[in-house]
């Protein structure tokens, strides 16, 4: 009796590590977020975001903008990271840098309907030459957070309407024209 225990025990012992490997629900669940938002052609970005003291953790979700639009850059920072100093653009966020469409009703109006949808732990909303990112906490599971996506895709095609055709066609890295020598 007591050699069938003894196995038992080093069985168990032996298999103990491999429980580690198992992914928790958090990860499982961060897992089924990130992979539905890629096939929606969302871009997961693992970078540090623009803030310096930003938590850990957070995650961009990017929206790329087509390239032939030069949509207005801004960021908006949430309250509880930004400064007093900073203008308040809708409840709950500041603009750390302003948009040139800040006095814009239809914009104003949409990011105050997109703000309001956001989860607790959204910190920033970004909008600069690669698109359109909100870096957040990744605290919601793929229902949850369909709200917000669905308002973040409505802000994301505002703006592109709003931003004007660019004629300025920006060459691909490496493919510029390279002046004949004299």
């Amino acid at each position: 009796m007591t050699t069938a225990l003894i196995i038992i025990f080093i069985i168990l012992a032996m298999l103990s590590p491999l429980t580690w490997l198992r992914p928790s629900k958090r990860e499982t669940r961060t897992a089924r977020v990130r992979k539905a938002v890629i096939a929606e052609g969302l871009r997961v970005d693992l970078k540090s975001p623009v803030l310096s003291d930003a938590p850990k953790g957070i995650v961009g979700y990017r929206r790329p903008w087509p390239t032939e639009r030069d949509v207005t850059p801004f960021i908006l920072v949430h309250e509880e990271w930004a400064s007093e100093a900073l203008r308040e653009a809708v409840p709950g966020y500041r603009w750390r840098e302003e948009s040139r469409l800040a006095q814009d009703i239809e914009v104003s109006a949409a990011l105050e309907k997109f703000t309001r949808a956001l989860p607790d732990d959204a910190l920033i909303l970004e909008s600069s030459l690669s698109g359109l990112r909100l870096w957040w906490g990744e605290s919601q599971d793929l229902e949850d957070s369909a709200e917000w996506r669905s308002e973040f895709e409505a802000l994301h095609a505002l703006l592109i309407h709003k931003a004007p055709i660019s004629h300025k066609r920006r060459p691909l890295v490496g493919t510029e024209p390279k002046m004949p020598d004299v």
